[in-house]
């Protein structure tokens, strides 16, 4: 497998459950963030094993705003919903806050599921 290369950037990239899977497997791992409310990120916690604990938060879009000064601008960041589009928006305040690095899954939880079932 080879490694995946991340980019800064100036917008919101997209990443593919494959791709993100690869990154973090790799020692530059990047923060995952799933903005999805709680139950649902428990529901889910199977799908999500793949990243460590260390670098997977849970951190609902409702309280998302209130957490962004707790976060680090410099580490590159992949946020994570049901579909997409929550989590796009979370990564557009990421940059709005000059985050560097900031990615959405494309797809979200459910191209994680349909990867899942392939």
């Amino acid at each position: 497998m080879s490694k995946f290369e991340w980019q800064e950037s100036e917008k919101v990239q997209l990443i593919s459950p494959e791709q993100l899977k690869q990154w973090v497997s790799q020692q530059d791992a990047p923060l995952v963030i799933d903005v999805r409310n709680g139950e649902e990120h428990d529901a889910d916690k199977a799908l999500l094993e793949f990243a460590t604990v260390g670098t997977l938060k849970n951190i609902p879009i409702t309280e998302f705003g209130s957490h962004i000064n707790q976060l680090d601008p410099d580490q590159p960041t992949v946020l994570v919903c049901q579909v997409g589009q929550k989590s796009f928006n979370a990564a557009s305040l990421l940059i709005q806050a000059d985050f560097s690095c900031v990615y959405s899954l494309h797809g979200g939880m459910e191209a994680l599921r349909r990867e899942a079932a392939e």
